[in-house]
Protein backbone atom coordinates (compact mmCIF):
# COMPACT_ATOMS: atom_id res chain seq x y z
CA UNK A 1 0.00 0.00 0.00
CA UNK A 2 1.19 3.49 -0.80
CA UNK A 3 2.56 5.53 2.06
CA UNK A 4 1.55 8.98 0.91
CA UNK A 5 -1.22 10.84 2.76
CA UNK A 6 -3.84 12.94 1.01
CA UNK A 7 -5.11 15.96 2.88
CA UNK A 8 -8.22 16.90 0.89
CA UNK A 9 -10.51 19.83 1.55
CA UNK A 10 -13.57 21.74 0.39
CA UNK A 11 -13.66 25.42 1.23
CA UNK A 12 -15.98 28.30 0.60
CA UNK A 13 -13.78 31.22 1.64
CA UNK A 14 -10.33 29.68 2.21
CA UNK A 15 -10.44 28.90 5.92
CA UNK A 16 -10.59 25.12 5.46
CA UNK A 17 -7.79 25.30 2.88
CA UNK A 18 -5.56 27.01 5.45
CA UNK A 19 -6.34 24.38 8.08
CA UNK A 20 -5.70 21.58 5.57
CA UNK A 21 -2.33 23.15 4.70
CA UNK A 22 -1.41 23.28 8.39
CA UNK A 23 -2.36 19.61 8.84
CA UNK A 24 -0.33 18.64 5.78
CA UNK A 25 2.69 20.64 6.97
CA UNK A 26 2.53 18.99 10.39
CA UNK A 27 2.29 15.50 8.87
CA UNK A 28 5.31 16.29 6.70
CA UNK A 29 7.28 17.43 9.78
CA UNK A 30 6.39 14.07 11.31
CA UNK A 31 8.02 12.32 8.34
CA UNK A 32 5.16 11.75 5.92
CA UNK A 33 4.86 12.59 2.25
CA UNK A 34 1.60 14.47 1.72
CA UNK A 35 -0.46 16.08 -0.98
CA UNK A 36 -2.80 18.85 0.10
CA UNK A 37 -5.49 19.63 -2.45
CA UNK A 38 -9.07 20.54 -3.14
CA UNK A 39 -11.28 17.48 -3.58
CA UNK A 40 -11.98 18.62 -7.14
CA UNK A 41 -8.28 18.44 -8.05
CA UNK A 42 -7.65 14.87 -6.88
CA UNK A 43 -7.04 12.60 -9.86
CA UNK A 44 -5.38 9.37 -8.69
CA UNK A 45 -6.69 8.37 -5.28
CA UNK A 46 -4.97 4.98 -5.41
CA UNK A 47 -1.53 6.45 -4.74
CA UNK A 48 -2.52 7.28 -1.15
CA UNK A 49 -2.27 5.10 1.93
CA UNK A 50 -4.46 7.38 4.04
CA UNK A 51 -6.63 10.47 3.83
CA UNK A 52 -7.44 13.38 6.09
CA UNK A 53 -10.57 14.93 4.59
CA UNK A 54 -12.19 18.17 5.65
CA UNK A 55 -14.92 20.56 4.69
CA UNK A 56 -16.48 23.76 5.79
CA UNK A 57 -19.95 23.31 7.21
CA UNK A 58 -22.32 25.41 5.11
CA UNK A 59 -26.05 25.37 5.72
CA UNK A 60 -25.59 22.40 8.04
CA UNK A 61 -23.79 20.19 5.51
CA UNK A 62 -20.40 19.49 4.05
CA UNK A 63 -19.83 21.28 0.76
CA UNK A 64 -21.12 19.36 -2.29
CA UNK A 65 -17.72 18.65 -3.84
CA UNK A 66 -16.59 16.90 -0.65
CA UNK A 67 -19.72 14.76 -0.54
CA UNK A 68 -19.37 13.86 -4.23
CA UNK A 69 -15.73 12.86 -3.75
CA UNK A 70 -16.46 10.65 -0.74
CA UNK A 71 -19.40 9.03 -2.48
CA UNK A 72 -17.54 8.48 -5.74
CA UNK A 73 -14.37 7.09 -4.11
CA UNK A 74 -16.07 5.08 -1.33
CA UNK A 75 -14.88 1.67 -2.51
CA UNK A 76 -11.19 2.64 -2.40
CA UNK A 77 -11.64 4.73 0.75
CA UNK A 78 -12.89 1.61 2.55
CA UNK A 79 -9.38 0.15 2.19
CA UNK A 80 -7.37 2.97 3.83
CA UNK A 81 -7.55 4.99 7.05
CA UNK A 82 -9.90 7.95 6.64
CA UNK A 83 -10.07 10.78 9.17
CA UNK A 84 -12.56 13.64 8.85
CA UNK A 85 -12.57 17.21 10.09
CA UNK A 86 -15.13 19.98 9.79
CA UNK A 87 -14.90 23.71 10.32
CA UNK A 88 -17.85 25.80 11.37
CA UNK A 89 -18.34 29.24 12.81
CA UNK A 90 -20.93 27.95 15.27
CA UNK A 91 -18.17 25.86 16.86
CA UNK A 92 -16.78 28.99 18.51
CA UNK A 93 -19.19 28.11 21.34
CA UNK A 94 -19.42 24.30 21.17
CA UNK A 95 -22.38 23.48 23.39
CA UNK A 96 -23.78 19.95 23.21
CA UNK A 97 -26.49 21.17 20.83
CA UNK A 98 -24.01 22.93 18.53
CA UNK A 99 -21.69 19.91 18.55
CA UNK A 100 -24.54 17.53 17.67
CA UNK A 101 -25.59 19.78 14.79
CA UNK A 102 -22.01 19.97 13.51
CA UNK A 103 -21.61 16.18 13.71
CA UNK A 104 -24.88 15.85 11.82
CA UNK A 105 -23.08 17.52 8.89
CA UNK A 106 -20.83 14.46 8.63
CA UNK A 107 -23.68 11.94 8.90
CA UNK A 108 -24.24 12.09 5.16
CA UNK A 109 -20.52 11.49 4.52
CA UNK A 110 -20.57 8.50 6.88
CA UNK A 111 -23.02 6.81 4.51
CA UNK A 112 -20.07 6.42 2.14
CA UNK A 113 -17.05 6.01 4.41
CA UNK A 114 -16.34 4.78 7.91
CA UNK A 115 -13.97 7.33 9.36
CA UNK A 116 -11.52 6.38 12.07
CA UNK A 117 -12.21 9.72 13.70
CA UNK A 118 -14.18 12.95 13.21
CA UNK A 119 -12.92 16.26 14.57
CA UNK A 120 -14.71 19.60 14.75
CA UNK A 121 -12.93 22.94 14.70
CA UNK A 122 -14.10 26.53 15.03
CA UNK A 123 -13.71 28.39 11.76
CA UNK A 124 -13.36 31.89 10.42
CA UNK A 125 -16.05 34.29 9.23
CA UNK A 126 -15.09 37.66 7.80
CA UNK A 127 -18.03 39.88 6.84
CA UNK A 128 -16.24 41.59 3.93
CA UNK A 129 -15.41 38.23 2.27
CA UNK A 130 -19.01 37.07 2.01
CA UNK A 131 -20.88 36.99 -1.27
CA UNK A 132 -24.27 38.71 -1.21
CA UNK A 133 -26.33 35.51 -0.87
CA UNK A 134 -24.24 34.32 2.09
CA UNK A 135 -24.27 37.76 3.67
CA UNK A 136 -28.08 37.74 3.67
CA UNK A 137 -28.15 34.35 5.43
CA UNK A 138 -25.53 35.41 7.94
CA UNK A 139 -27.52 38.49 8.89
CA UNK A 140 -30.40 36.19 9.87
CA UNK A 141 -28.21 33.72 11.80
CA UNK A 142 -26.18 36.41 13.62
CA UNK A 143 -22.99 34.36 14.09
CA UNK A 144 -19.80 35.88 15.48
CA UNK A 145 -17.37 37.40 13.01
CA UNK A 146 -13.65 36.78 13.28
CA UNK A 147 -11.02 34.07 13.07
CA UNK A 148 -11.58 31.45 15.76
CA UNK A 149 -9.27 28.73 14.46
CA UNK A 150 -6.98 27.31 17.13
CA UNK A 151 -3.85 26.14 15.33
CA UNK A 152 -2.33 24.68 18.49
CA UNK A 153 -5.39 22.44 18.84
CA UNK A 154 -5.21 21.55 15.14
CA UNK A 155 -1.52 20.61 15.34
CA UNK A 156 -2.06 18.59 18.53
CA UNK A 157 -4.91 16.68 16.87
CA UNK A 158 -2.72 16.09 13.80
CA UNK A 159 -0.04 14.53 16.02
CA UNK A 160 -2.68 12.31 17.62
CA UNK A 161 -4.13 11.03 14.35
CA UNK A 162 -0.65 10.51 12.94
CA UNK A 163 0.31 8.24 15.83
CA UNK A 164 -3.01 6.36 15.83
CA UNK A 165 -3.70 5.87 12.12
CA UNK A 166 -0.78 6.88 9.88
CA UNK A 167 2.46 6.03 11.69
CA UNK A 168 2.93 2.78 9.76
CA UNK A 169 2.81 4.67 6.43
CA UNK A 170 6.29 6.17 6.97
Amino acid sequence: MAGKILVAYATRYGSTLEVAERISEKLEKLGHECDCMDFQDVEDIKKYGGIVAGSAIHMGKWLPEAKEFMEGKRVFLSTIPVVLFSLGITLTNPTDHVTRKALFATDEICQYVTPKEIKLFAGRLIRDELIDADRDLVILAKPPFGDFRDYKEIEKWTEEIESKYFRDLI
